[in-house]
Parts: C-alpha cells; structure tokens; sequence
C-alpha cells in the first residue's frame, strides 16, 4: 500500500518540526513533506498527491484558506488542518467556517491533533 502524503506548511520552523515529529509516532505509513511557503506547497501539489494538508492560516503571500482550495482543486479527497496563532475572533471565525476537516489554536494540542490526523 502506497503511503499516506502529508504536507505540512508551516513558515515557523520550530513548529514545522513538532507537527512532524509528532506524526512520525504514528503506526502508519506516513510520508511526511516540510514546505514553507504556501507558493512551494501549491506546486508540489500540483506534482504529488496530497492526502492531508496540515497549514497555518497566516503564511507568507497567501493565506491557509486559499491554499486548501488551490490543494483541494488538485486532490478534492484531500483532508485539511488549518491552524492559527492569531486571536482575532474574525479571523477563528473564518478558519472555523472555511470547510477544513479540522481547526487548532497555536500552541497546538498535540494529543488532540494526532486524534484529527488518525481520523
């Protein structure tokens, strides 16, 4: 069975890494891709398959909305994490709304992340 394909695109480094590292406790076979732009994850999709896309909402040049779409419009199947840091209600409002299978608040809930993953 071919693996699962996750992007995480993250533009804070730290955070990237903790996603990642956490999803490697994971009994699946998982492969994992780092990308730190929304412009870099929009051509790799467009490449490779995309079964789950983990994205911070606030990256550089666009925002996590629009890349689900635009990862979305290549792979419809694909599931999607939005996270953000920002407090802005309007801001939770929207991400909450935008169609994602999945919304956290930084700093992420590791355990309550990991559960939204296996799901």
């Amino acid at each position: 069975m071919t693996p699962y394909r996750i992007l995480i695109v993250e533009d804070a480094r730290e955070v990237s890494r903790l996603l990642r590292t956490s999803l490697e406790t994971l009994e699946h076979d998982l492969e994992v891709a780092e990308i730190p732009s929304g412009e870099e994850a929009i051509l790799d999709a467009s490449r490779k398959p995309v079964d789950l896309l983990v994205s911070d909402y606030r990256l550089p040049g666009i925002t996590g909305i629009e890349l689900m779409k635009k990862v979305r419009s290549h792979h419809p199947q694909a599931k999607v994490i939005l996270i953000t840091g920002l407090t802005d209600p309007k801001v939770r409002k929207e991400v909450a709304d935008a169609g994602a299978d999945a919304f956290f608040i930084k700093p992420v809930p590791i355990a309550d992340f990991l559960d939204a993953v296996e799901r």
